[in-house]
């Protein structure tokens, strides 16, 4: 009987010449899903490929390529502790924990956006505008880069913009105040009288180049605008004629044409204003554009709508987020298809959406204090 020789210490196959190429490699990851799973699962293969994905050259045009920062999930808060909720399945789901700072529960959200999220420290106290009290605030966050061909939402080496809003203790004064990274201190005071309002408890809706707010006060509802060009603060009055309803909530949107929109929900009913200057006086007046039984979108059935609430906006992909008795849903304004999100933290009221190309460990943060 003739045996077969044992081989010893046979070789592995060596890799093909074209996986050694680190040009090629660049090109071929450059064509990968911008997930968050996709490049820390190329660097763990060998230290050649953790060369290039982690290679500053190569992130830039990993960016470059796919433009625009993928919806990592939704940054929830304002009346119950701040929350991340992941909108990805595994292996891209990004855990609450592993998004946020372990102290968390004891700061307020006031913002998302382009990549960063804006809170408020409690254990910081009052804010103050040149001794004057301030009984209610809220801030928003901007990139201001200029570079050619930048895409917001993946700003976090990119300077930014911090504006405080806040109202004086008799509510009927308006402060705003505006923070630049570049500088590192706040710029002057901007203020306007007003009539009354009550609080900025929603965040802002950024529509060209301005900031939006919306207030209640004793005579229904306004909105404060903050232009960031011309750093001046104004008052928009809502449409003539418009009834109080217990039930009503309304958010700031981005209109067809450009404009300033206004969302508003009185249980089933749903509609969508828009703020149009007239070509014959040039006066800017409100126009209802949309009329729409929410009921037959969400599939609510006779019954639901009594606690049907806007809780966001999502400025990019123009979608509004609600509350419903089923569960918190998203509609596609340009559609108006809708998705059922679930019930989970569905004690919060504000919930804003988060995109970025997602590095773990990368973190900005701006104290806000007196």
């Amino acid at each position: 009987m003739t045996r077969r020789r044992r081989r010893r210490g046979a070789r592995p196959a060596p890799a093909p010449a074209a996986l050694e190429d680190d040009d090629l490699l660049r090109k071929i990851f450059l064509l990968l899903p911008p997930q968050p799973s996709t490049l820390p699962r190329l660097s763990v293969v060998c230290k050649q490929w953790r060369d290039v994905v982690t290679d500053p050259q190569f992130l830039r045009g990993f960016r470059d390529q796919h433009r625009r920062p993928p919806l990592l999930g939704l940054v929830m808060g304002h009346t119950g502790p701040p929350y991340f909720r992941s909108d990805l399945d595994p292996p891209d789901h990004i855990s609450h924990e592993r998004f946020f700072p372990r102290d968390i529960r004891s700061m307020n959200i006031n913002d998302c956006r382009h990549g960063r999220v804006v809170f408020f420290a409690q254990r910081l106290g009052e804010v103050v505008f040149t001794g004057k009290e301030i009984g209610v605030f809220n801030a928003a966050v901007i990139c201001v880069s200029c570079d050619e061909g930048h895409v917001h939402g993946d700003c976090h080496a990119s300077p930014f913009q911090v504006v405080l809003m806040g109202i004086s203790d008799d509510y009927k004064q308006a402060f705003a105040s505006v923070y630049s990274s570049e500088s590192g201190i706040w710029g002057d005071i901007i203020s306007i009288e007003n009539r009354e309002m009550y609080n900025l408890r929603q965040p802002s809706t950024l529509i060209g180049n301005a900031l939006y707010w919306l207030f209640p006060g004793d005579d229904g509802e306004g909105i404060l605008e903050f232009d960031l060009g011309r750093q001046s603060l104004a008052n928009i009055e809502m449409p003539h004629g418009l009834e109080y309803y217990r039930h009503r909530s309304l958010q700031v949107i981005l209109a067809d044409d450009g404009c300033v929109g206004l969302a508003i929900l009185s249980r089933y009913n749903f509609e969508m204003w828009e703020r149009k200057v007239s070509c014959d006086d040039g006066v800017a007046r409100w126009v209802l554009q949309k009329t729409i039984q929410l009921n037959t979108i969400l599939g609510l059935g006779p019954m639901g709508g009594m606690h049907n609430l806007l809780m966001g906006y999502d400025e990019v992909d123009h979608v509004i987020y609600i509350r419903t008795d089923i569960g918190f849903c998203m509609v596609r304004l340009e559609s108006m298809q809708s998705r059922n999100l679930g019930k989970e933290n569905f004690s919060n009221t504000a919930y804003l959406p988060y995109r970025s190309f997602y590095t773990a460990g990368s973190s900005l943060s701006l104290h806000l204090s007196k």
